[in-house]
């Protein structure tokens, strides 16, 4: 049996395969795919985007800017995809971080690559403009558990919990004012709030203006019931049919990225191995944390996926 085939074989039934979401950007990391069979799908993107995306993710500042950054993740991420299916690793389930849910329903079968790049061009293009029709940003409260970075914010007019990640890292969103008396809070609680790079405030109220934008992205698409279920980011809760993955698309914008959650309901549905697939490798450092008892590998660069195959072919206990 050939090392793919037995990679297939031995994962079956309990890997996931996870999709990282903006702030993972990086220039290169498209590129690095180029002399790849994978790198082919990159037209297909290209094509829903209606630009060239190598392009766009060769520029260093397009992680600065939303409508860039977006397409650029997706890109890369889709590449990495590529390159494991056509080595024989399969997935049984998938769940992306914002965005990178998007890239989830690509790889399920819910949407075609080129939908799929033409409702992400949409969304970074509503999201970037919400970003400056109400300037907003982000920062990251660590050490602290997710219940106290509720108390922090409560009465805090102008801010709410963005991402519930991983254990000591929550995301706060909101009114660069109201965030900086949260971080002023949670250093006053032990904790740290280190400010992000994002244009801004994500999964919160300002990015309301985006909604109407992506929902019609997505009325004018062909959604298909998804061939793997996809753990909703809003929910952490699987999705198997077409109008709740499009309905749970459109919630993630307003919604918090309930990913902690996400993690532990993949761990609940039997996934033993988890694999990050894109740049960036903040889920995989996430899964270390959160599921410990997971396997977790990283497939960013063309380099990594020889090895990643090699040890899905062991069994599982050799994994361990």
């Amino acid at each position: 049996m050939s090392s793919a085939s037995s990679a297939s074989s031995a994962s079956h039934a309990s890997t996931a395969f996870v999709f990282p979401g903006q702030g993972s950007h990086r220039a290169g990391a498209l590129a690095a795919w180029s002399g790849h069979d994978a790198f082919g799908i990159v037209d297909q993107i290209s094509a829903g985007l209606g630009r060239d995306v190598l392009t766009v993710s060769e520029d260093p500042t397009a992680g600065d800017r939303t409508a860039d950054a977006q397409p650029a993740i997706m890109a890369a991420s889709l590449v990495a995809w590529r390159a494991l299916i056509d080595a024989g690793v399969r997935a049984d389930r998938l769940a992306g971080h914002s965005l990178g849910e998007y890239t989830a329903a690509v790889a399920s079968g819910a949407l075609s690559v080129v939908d799929g790049a033409r409702v992400v061009a949409a969304r970074g293009r509503a999201m970037g403009a919400a970003c400056v029709e109400r300037p907003g940003t982000m920062a990251a409260v660590l050490k602290l558990h997710v219940d106290a970075v509720e108390v922090l914010v409560d009465g805090v007019e102008g801010v709410v919990i963005a991402n519930d990640n991983g254990p000591g890292q929550v995301v706060v969103a909101g009114d660069p004012a109201a965030v900086e008396v949260v971080r002023a809070r949670a250093r006053e609680a032990g904790g740290r709030a280190l400010p992000l790079g994002v244009e801004g405030a994500f999964h919160s109220p300002a990015m309301a203006p985006a909604v109407d934008a992506v929902r019609a992205a997505l009325d004018g698409t062909d959604v298909a019931d998804p061939g793997l279920p996809v753990v909703s980011g809003a929910t952490a809760r699987e999705v198997d049919r077409a109008e709740p993955l499009a309905e749970a698309l459109v919630a993630g914008i307003l919604s918090p990225v309930r990913w902690r959650e996400v993690q532990a309901r993949l761990a609940e549905l039997g996934t033993t191995t988890l694999i990050e697939v894109g740049p960036g490798g903040v889920l995989a450092g996430l899964a270390k944390r959160t599921v410990p008892d997971l396997t977790v590998h990283t497939v960013a660069t063309p380099e990594d996926l020889g090895p990643v195959v090699d040890a899905l072919a062991q069994p599982a206990t050799a994994r361990r």
